[in-house]
């Protein structure tokens, strides 16, 4: 059925989802702290035997769903949202012409998510999911307000190459940050969405530059580690009134250390 659907269509109903999963799992009776569910009005809280019943009823729908993912991959071929994708420089991602435009914009959505979800591992899996649909917003958004920087990044000259290099990668980290749906919790924690979207950008920013036949994994190892050095300079970046330009002077002092 999804098959039939649009690519579009198809990466919204993955993402609601991902909410839903994430919803029981914080809802679970045996969650560490108790049960996480959105607040609701106080008249119309219910007793506390109504939520122990609620937070039961939320440990067996997402056991019984983990259990369904792991029969139907012992009796399925196993198709991961990473398969086949590789990190590639903003060259490949921002290209003119429409079709080239809507394959870059996939190829960005489809190989940044994955690296997204291959570094963050398990540490993460109470923490609410990026949105997918998220990573196309945010590529949109690149090309409509960076055109100039997108422009700039194909110049002849090294140095004003790097720095429209080290833009593009600040403007992507911002629009990423922007296009996700955070609650209050997670707003004030941004530290914690910059691993991995800080270091996988400088790591598309590299392959822009001068690819080096690295694997993506050393790869987002050699740029996490630069960014774990910087991350408060990166955060006050962040909340700057120009926090493209003050980001993208942090990035070009990393990309001409960097591999």
């Amino acid at each position: 059925m999804l098959r039939s659907l649009s690519e579009d269509v198809v990466v919204n109903i993955k993402d609601r989802l991902r909410d839903v999963r994430h919803l029981l799992r914080a809802s679970r009776h045996d969650n560490p702290g108790g049960p996480r569910r959105p607040p609701v009005a106080e008249p119309f809280s219910p007793p506390v035997e109504i939520e122990r019943l609620l937070g039961r009823a939320a440990s067996v729908v997402d056991d019984t769903l983990t259990v369904a993912e792991t029969v139907s991959r012992t009796l399925l071929p196993i198709v991961r949202a990473g398969d086949g994708a590789r990190l590639h420089g903003f060259d490949t991602y921002f290209v003119t012409g429409r079709s080239a435009s809507v394959e870059g914009e996939r190829l960005f959505r489809r190989d940044l998510y994955a690296a997204f979800k291959a570094a963050q591992g398990q540490e993460a899996s109470n923490r609410a999911p990026l949105h997918e649909a998220g990573f196309s917003q945010a590529h949109l958004a690149i090309r409509k307000k960076h055109g100039e920087l997108l422009a700039a990044m194909h110049t002849a000259n090294p140095d004003a190459r790097l720095d429209a290099v080290a833009a593009v990668a600040a403007a992507t980290l911002v629009e990423l940050l922007a296009s996700q749906p955070l609650s209050g919790d997670e707003a004030a924690d941004a530290g914690s969405r910059l691993v991995p979207l800080a270091p996988m950008t400088l790591a598309a920013a590299i392959l822009t530059l001068s690819p080096s036949g690295m694997s993506d994994t050393d790869l987002m190892e050699a740029t996490g580690l630069a960014v774990d050095a910087r991350r408060e300079r990166i955060l006050r970046a962040l909340d700057s009134t120009e926090p493209v330009k003050e980001l993208g002077a942090i990035f070009r002092l990393l990309l001409a250390h960097l591999p």
